[in-house]
Protein backbone atom coordinates (compact mmCIF):
# COMPACT_ATOMS: atom_id res chain seq x y z
CA UNK A 1 0.00 0.00 0.00
CA UNK A 2 0.66 3.50 -0.05
CA UNK A 3 0.37 6.04 2.61
CA UNK A 4 -0.01 9.65 1.55
CA UNK A 5 -0.05 13.03 3.71
CA UNK A 6 -3.69 14.41 3.64
CA UNK A 7 -2.52 17.65 3.90
CA UNK A 8 0.63 17.66 1.78
CA UNK A 9 -1.12 15.44 -1.38
CA UNK A 10 -4.31 15.07 -3.24
CA UNK A 11 -3.12 11.78 -4.46
CA UNK A 12 -6.08 8.83 -5.46
CA UNK A 13 -3.91 6.43 -7.13
CA UNK A 14 -0.55 5.90 -8.17
CA UNK A 15 1.59 3.49 -10.01
CA UNK A 16 4.90 1.67 -8.39
CA UNK A 17 6.45 2.76 -11.46
CA UNK A 18 5.40 6.52 -11.08
CA UNK A 19 7.58 6.34 -7.70
CA UNK A 20 11.06 6.86 -9.40
CA UNK A 21 9.27 10.30 -10.92
CA UNK A 22 11.32 13.20 -9.72
CA UNK A 23 8.08 14.85 -8.50
CA UNK A 24 8.75 12.81 -5.51
CA UNK A 25 12.54 13.90 -5.03
CA UNK A 26 13.01 14.00 -1.05
CA UNK A 27 9.43 13.07 -0.19
CA UNK A 28 9.25 9.33 -0.06
CA UNK A 29 10.15 7.34 3.31
CA UNK A 30 10.04 3.84 3.22
CA UNK A 31 11.42 0.14 5.21
CA UNK A 32 15.19 -1.21 4.42
CA UNK A 33 15.32 -2.12 0.88
CA UNK A 34 16.46 -5.28 2.18
CA UNK A 35 13.42 -6.25 4.06
CA UNK A 36 10.95 -9.01 2.93
CA UNK A 37 8.47 -6.85 2.35
CA UNK A 38 10.72 -4.07 -0.23
CA UNK A 39 12.39 -7.72 -1.58
CA UNK A 40 9.21 -8.91 -2.58
CA UNK A 41 8.14 -5.52 -4.27
CA UNK A 42 11.32 -5.36 -5.73
CA UNK A 43 10.90 -9.21 -7.28
CA UNK A 44 7.29 -8.18 -8.65
CA UNK A 45 8.90 -5.22 -10.76
CA UNK A 46 11.47 -7.57 -12.01
CA UNK A 47 8.96 -9.85 -13.07
CA UNK A 48 6.66 -7.09 -14.48
CA UNK A 49 9.53 -5.12 -16.39
CA UNK A 50 12.94 -7.26 -16.04
CA UNK A 51 16.26 -6.42 -14.02
CA UNK A 52 17.98 -3.60 -16.29
CA UNK A 53 14.46 -1.62 -15.82
CA UNK A 54 14.06 -2.77 -12.25
CA UNK A 55 17.47 -1.45 -11.32
CA UNK A 56 16.66 2.04 -13.04
CA UNK A 57 13.24 2.17 -11.18
CA UNK A 58 15.30 1.23 -7.72
CA UNK A 59 17.63 4.35 -8.36
CA UNK A 60 15.08 6.93 -9.23
CA UNK A 61 13.40 5.53 -5.88
CA UNK A 62 16.24 5.89 -3.82
CA UNK A 63 16.92 9.31 -5.50
CA UNK A 64 13.41 10.63 -4.11
CA UNK A 65 14.03 9.28 -0.67
CA UNK A 66 13.49 12.08 2.00
CA UNK A 67 15.41 10.04 4.69
CA UNK A 68 17.48 7.02 4.92
CA UNK A 69 15.53 3.71 4.72
CA UNK A 70 14.57 1.98 8.01
CA UNK A 71 12.05 1.73 10.83
CA UNK A 72 8.61 0.07 10.03
CA UNK A 73 5.06 0.97 8.73
CA UNK A 74 4.17 2.63 11.58
CA UNK A 75 7.25 5.01 11.48
CA UNK A 76 6.53 5.76 7.69
CA UNK A 77 2.97 7.38 8.84
CA UNK A 78 4.96 9.01 11.89
CA UNK A 79 7.24 10.85 9.45
CA UNK A 80 4.52 11.76 7.20
CA UNK A 81 2.29 13.38 10.19
CA UNK A 82 5.93 14.99 10.98
CA UNK A 83 5.95 16.41 7.70
CA UNK A 84 9.52 14.35 6.96
CA UNK A 85 8.02 12.56 3.72
CA UNK A 86 4.83 13.08 1.93
CA UNK A 87 4.40 9.47 0.50
CA UNK A 88 5.72 5.82 1.95
CA UNK A 89 5.01 2.66 0.85
CA UNK A 90 3.94 0.58 3.73
CA UNK A 91 1.08 -2.51 4.59
CA UNK A 92 -2.70 -1.71 5.06
CA UNK A 93 -2.91 -4.31 8.33
CA UNK A 94 -0.26 -1.39 10.77
CA UNK A 95 -3.16 1.04 9.42
CA UNK A 96 -5.82 -0.92 11.36
CA UNK A 97 -3.67 -1.69 14.26
CA UNK A 98 -3.02 2.85 14.71
CA UNK A 99 -6.31 4.32 13.46
CA UNK A 100 -8.28 1.48 15.55
CA UNK A 101 -6.52 2.87 18.86
CA UNK A 102 -4.87 -0.26 19.70
CA UNK A 103 -1.51 1.08 19.30
CA UNK A 104 -2.45 4.41 21.61
CA UNK A 105 -3.37 7.80 20.98
CA UNK A 106 0.17 8.74 19.25
CA UNK A 107 0.07 6.01 16.98
CA UNK A 108 -3.78 7.18 16.68
CA UNK A 109 -2.78 10.48 15.43
CA UNK A 110 -0.21 8.77 12.72
CA UNK A 111 -2.78 7.09 11.49
CA UNK A 112 -5.61 9.77 11.05
CA UNK A 113 -3.01 11.40 9.37
CA UNK A 114 -2.52 9.55 6.03
CA UNK A 115 -4.76 8.15 3.22
CA UNK A 116 -4.12 4.94 1.83
CA UNK A 117 -3.62 4.78 -1.92
CA UNK A 118 -4.06 1.58 -3.76
CA UNK A 119 -0.69 1.57 -6.16
CA UNK A 120 -0.81 -0.93 -9.12
CA UNK A 121 1.97 -2.08 -11.77
CA UNK A 122 1.18 -1.01 -15.04
CA UNK A 123 -0.77 -3.62 -16.54
CA UNK A 124 -1.13 -5.34 -13.28
CA UNK A 125 -2.68 -4.71 -9.62
CA UNK A 126 -1.58 -4.46 -6.25
CA UNK A 127 0.92 -6.15 -4.54
CA UNK A 128 0.21 -8.54 -1.90
CA UNK A 129 2.62 -9.77 0.76
CA UNK A 130 1.52 -13.29 2.18
CA UNK A 131 2.15 -15.86 4.53
CA UNK A 132 1.53 -19.71 3.60
CA UNK A 133 2.02 -22.85 5.43
CA UNK A 134 3.15 -26.35 4.35
CA UNK A 135 3.30 -29.75 5.88
CA UNK A 136 6.85 -31.34 5.59
CA UNK A 137 6.69 -34.99 3.61
CA UNK A 138 7.54 -36.38 6.63
CA UNK A 139 5.77 -34.74 9.46
CA UNK A 140 5.39 -36.88 12.23
CA UNK A 141 1.91 -35.32 13.07
CA UNK A 142 0.22 -35.02 9.00
CA UNK A 143 -3.39 -35.23 9.91
CA UNK A 144 -2.99 -32.42 13.19
CA UNK A 145 -0.72 -30.22 10.65
CA UNK A 146 -3.71 -30.68 7.72
CA UNK A 147 -6.66 -29.66 10.29
CA UNK A 148 -4.51 -26.62 11.45
CA UNK A 149 -3.94 -25.44 7.65
CA UNK A 150 -8.11 -26.52 6.89
CA UNK A 151 -8.39 -24.40 10.12
CA UNK A 152 -6.58 -21.27 9.38
CA UNK A 153 -8.55 -20.36 5.94
CA UNK A 154 -11.67 -21.38 7.57
CA UNK A 155 -14.38 -18.22 7.80
CA UNK A 156 -13.46 -18.53 11.98
CA UNK A 157 -10.23 -18.03 11.39
CA UNK A 158 -10.15 -15.54 8.64
CA UNK A 159 -12.71 -13.74 10.95
CA UNK A 160 -10.14 -13.08 13.37
CA UNK A 161 -7.23 -12.29 10.98
CA UNK A 162 -9.55 -9.34 9.42
CA UNK A 163 -10.92 -8.03 13.03
CA UNK A 164 -8.03 -8.70 15.21
CA UNK A 165 -5.29 -8.25 13.22
CA UNK A 166 -6.74 -6.10 10.33
CA UNK A 167 -5.74 -8.72 7.44
CA UNK A 168 -7.72 -8.78 4.20
CA UNK A 169 -8.90 -12.30 3.99
CA UNK A 170 -8.43 -15.06 1.79
CA UNK A 171 -11.83 -16.15 1.92
CA UNK A 172 -14.67 -14.58 -0.13
CA UNK A 173 -17.63 -14.56 2.14
CA UNK A 174 -15.54 -12.99 5.04
CA UNK A 175 -16.28 -9.10 5.00
CA UNK A 176 -12.63 -6.89 5.65
CA UNK A 177 -12.99 -4.69 8.64
CA UNK A 178 -14.50 -1.22 7.76
CA UNK A 179 -11.39 0.27 8.18
CA UNK A 180 -9.55 -1.54 5.45
CA UNK A 181 -12.83 -1.53 3.35
CA UNK A 182 -12.52 2.01 3.35
CA UNK A 183 -9.71 2.00 1.56
CA UNK A 184 -11.16 0.70 -1.56
CA UNK A 185 -11.39 -2.28 -4.02
CA UNK A 186 -8.13 -4.35 -4.05
CA UNK A 187 -7.34 -5.65 -6.91
CA UNK A 188 -4.33 -7.73 -6.10
CA UNK A 189 -1.50 -8.21 -8.65
CA UNK A 190 -1.44 -11.65 -10.69
CA UNK A 191 1.57 -12.53 -10.52
CA UNK A 192 2.21 -15.98 -9.74
CA UNK A 193 4.11 -16.10 -6.15
CA UNK A 194 6.68 -18.60 -7.78
CA UNK A 195 7.54 -16.03 -10.05
CA UNK A 196 8.30 -13.64 -6.93
CA UNK A 197 10.40 -15.74 -5.13
CA UNK A 198 12.17 -16.64 -8.26
CA UNK A 199 13.72 -13.55 -8.48
CA UNK A 200 13.91 -12.75 -4.86
CA UNK A 201 17.70 -13.36 -4.46
CA UNK A 202 17.82 -11.07 -7.27
CA UNK A 203 16.29 -8.31 -5.74
CA UNK A 204 18.71 -8.28 -2.66
CA UNK A 205 21.46 -8.38 -4.58
CA UNK A 206 19.96 -5.30 -6.99
CA UNK A 207 19.13 -3.61 -3.13
CA UNK A 208 22.97 -4.06 -1.97
CA UNK A 209 24.06 -3.21 -5.79
CA UNK A 210 23.03 0.39 -5.74
CA UNK A 211 23.43 1.04 -2.02
CA UNK A 212 19.63 1.54 -1.41
CA UNK A 213 19.83 1.67 2.14
CA UNK A 214 23.10 4.22 2.36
Amino acid sequence: MLYASKDRTDLSAIGYEDLADPQWKGRICIRSGLHPYNTALIAAYIAHHGEAAAETWLKGVKANLARKPGGGDREVARDILGALCDIGIANSYYVGRMRSGKGGPEQQKWGDAIRVVLPTFQGGGTQVNVSGGAVARHAPNRDAAVQLLDYLVSEAAQKIYATIDFEYPVRADVAADPIIAGFGTLVPDSLPLTEIARHRKVASLLAEKIGFDN
